[in-house]
């Protein structure tokens, strides 16, 4: 039978009753239709599966016994921080969800300038509060009780100098050295920045390698923003994260 986990705001502890908030209530009763004395799990972020009991489900209300608590060893021991550029809606929300799934520590939206979406700050908000949810999604289907965290969009030159024991990686598709650079180099956080639709223009690329980058690319062909930017999380966690255990 499928494990069936949900992820709430609230405050969880073990041999606790909980009445569950309005939407973890509505996708409980109303998407998946549990019903009294249906068991589930409950995550908020802090590390621990939380075994549940439904002891009132209806329309209205949904009230939980919290029997036990349980850690979970889902983390990758490599931070990975994504810098991501910003993309058109489908596209990101792609890349988002799949990064997240595959193990990305931190999630940073960058506008370039290249960057197709132009949207107001208030569009932003809508959109950050979107990109959230689509990560407590992820969260809950890849088994990841920590919830990456998800940075407010910044500019290009707000991006810090890469420091010692980290590895900054620039995807370029005519960078003349691979990922693999990094199997010798051992980092506790690697940074990897993927650019927009249009890709980073040469001031950019320029401006990042001042501050530590270096140009690596994933293959000969050229790959979509949200293809690549999967495709090197998932590749750095095979060469040097939790995919070598």
């Amino acid at each position: 039978m499928r494990k069936v986990r949900l992820y709430t705001s609230q405050h969880l502890a073990s041999n606790s009753e909980l009445e569950l908030d309005d939407d973890t209530r509505h996708y409980a009763f109303n998407v998946l239709r549990l019903n009294k004395n249906a068991s589930l799990y409950l995550f908020n972020g802090d590390g621990f599966d939380y075994c549940c009991k439904i002891l009132n489900c209806n329309k209205s209300k949904v009230v939980v016994k919290i029997t036990h608590q349980q850690q979970l060893n889902t983390e990758s021991k490599l931070g990975i921080q994504l810098y991501l550029g910003i993309s058109k809606s489908s596209h990101m929300d792609y890349a988002i969800q799949k990064t997240v799934e595959s193990g990305v520590s931190t999630i940073q939206p960058v506008l370039m300038e290249r960057t197709v979406t132009k949207v107001s700050q208030k569009s932003f908000r809508n959109k950050h509060q979107h990109w959230q949810r689509i990560i407590q999604s992820a969260c809950e289907q890849s088994g990841r009780a920590v919830l990456p965290v998800l940075f407010d969009p910044c500019e290009l030159d707000q991006i810090e100098h890469i420091k010692k024991q980290e590895c900054g990686l620039l995807f370029d598709a005519s960078a003349k050295q691979s990922l693999n650079i990094i199997r010798d180099k051992k980092p506790d956080t690697v940074k990897l920045l993927v650019g927009p639709e249009g890709g980073l223009a040469e001031n950019e690329v320029n401006h990042l390698m001042d501050r530590g980058f270096q140009t690596v690319k994933l293959g000969p062909r050229v790959l979509r923003t949200e293809t690549a930017a999967v495709a090197a999380v998932i590749t750095t966690q095979l060469l040097t994260g939790d995919m070598l255990e």
